[in-house]
């Protein structure tokens, strides 16, 4: 790969998918306005043909000069929504390491979390490293809290959500900024018809929680085969959820429980009350009001797993542990 294809290459990577589909949108319509519509081909899971992708890239079009050519799976994506064909990644990628790229094309390679241990990666890594005025890896990282905080202030200007009901909302959705777009869409929608202010209640009946369901079910397990929750997990984990996500829920309502039991001890055991105290959805807090007899034999197990868990969430967050090893401490708690 010469000095000059670097000009011609660039990769797209990084785990969030929002900005990263933003921003590549930002230059699919930039080179549109340039050229024309049909001067932009995308292939991806549903087209991927390796002599269609080759003859795109390397032969001239009577009816299109510059090209836009943008490549999902390249380099080898580990993210199991963007795997192509190993042979057909490895074969293209050789080619377009190998053969002169025409001055017409541009090339944009959308990988999410690619197989840093292949040729293309490491080359294209290299030639990163050494130009530094032009990036040819453009990374899009997950945002932090703060950040998410400020996207959601910036995306719900017209909602005037004070501070506790975007935290409430973050909690709820945690680091997906398409859901979170999407859910505060829904609560704009039930604003203007009810003309009610949104408050934390109201996103907590509202909004969608992509994992809540797979905690119930998780902690259920936990609760009752141990092994089981184990490989459940594991399959979260093959899914891609997000480690801090699924800690977070799992801390949330462990938490919950706890508070729960407490209340029942207080002889408070009206799901509606304590989720007015808890400031809760009543119909979560029912589920676990249901399962209160079952939840009194475990108490002293979920107290020691609520503390297992938030010294796992400590450990990560301070350093003290990998966020690779958060599956062999969780296995560990849930076999002690």
């Amino acid at each position: 790969m010469s000095e000059e294809i670097f000009k011609k290459i660039y990769l797209f990577t990084g785990e969030n998918d929002y900005l990263l589909k933003k921003e590549l949108r930002r230059w699919k319509d930039s080179f549109v306005e340039k050229n024309w519509v049909e001067s932009v081909i995308s292939f991806g899971r549903e087209n991927w043909d390796y002599g269609r992708i080759k003859q795109t890239i390397f032969w001239w079009w009577f009816f299109v000069t510059n090209k836009l050519v943008i490549l999902y799976g390249l380099p080898l994506d580990t993210e199991k929504s963007n795997t192509m064909k190993v042979d057909e990644v490895e074969k293209l990628a050789d080619d377009i390491m190998n053969i002169q790229i025409p001055k017409e094309v541009l090339l944009v390679c959308v990988s999410y979390k690619p197989d840093k241990r292949g040729r293309f990666y490491k080359r294209i890594d290299k030639l990163n490293k050494e130009n530094l005025n032009q990036k040819i890896i453009k990374s899009f990282s997950l945002p932090s809290e703060n950040e998410l905080f400020d996207f959601v202030m910036q995306e719900s200007k017209n909602l005037n959500l004070n501070s506790e009901s975007i935290k409430a909302l973050i909690h709820k959705v945690w680091n997906n900024q398409f859901r979170l777009a999407s859910e505060l869409e829904k609560l704009a929608l039930r604003k203007e018809y009810y003309r009610k202010e949104i408050t934390p209640e109201i996103i907590w009946e509202v909004s969608f929680w992509l994992v809540e369901q797979d905690v119930f079910r998780l902690l259920d397990l936990i609760l009752t085969n141990s092994k089981s929750a184990i490989n459940f997990i594991q399959e979260l984990v093959n899914d891609w959820l997000d480690w801090n996500a699924l800690n977070w829920s799992l801390m949330w309502w462990i938490r919950n429980y706890l508070f729960v039991l407490d209340y029942e001890e207080r002889w408070i055991i009206s799901s509606k009350d304590i989720a007015v105290e808890l400031k809760q959805n009543p119909r979560a807090i029912l589920n676990v009001v249901k399962k209160i007899s079952f939840l009194k034999e475990k108490k002293k197990m979920i107290e020691n797993l609520f503390k297992n868990i938030v010294d796992i969430d400590y450990q990560i967050k301070n350093g003290e542990a990998q966020i690779e090893s958060y599956f062999i401490m969780v296995k560990k708690t849930l076999l002690s």
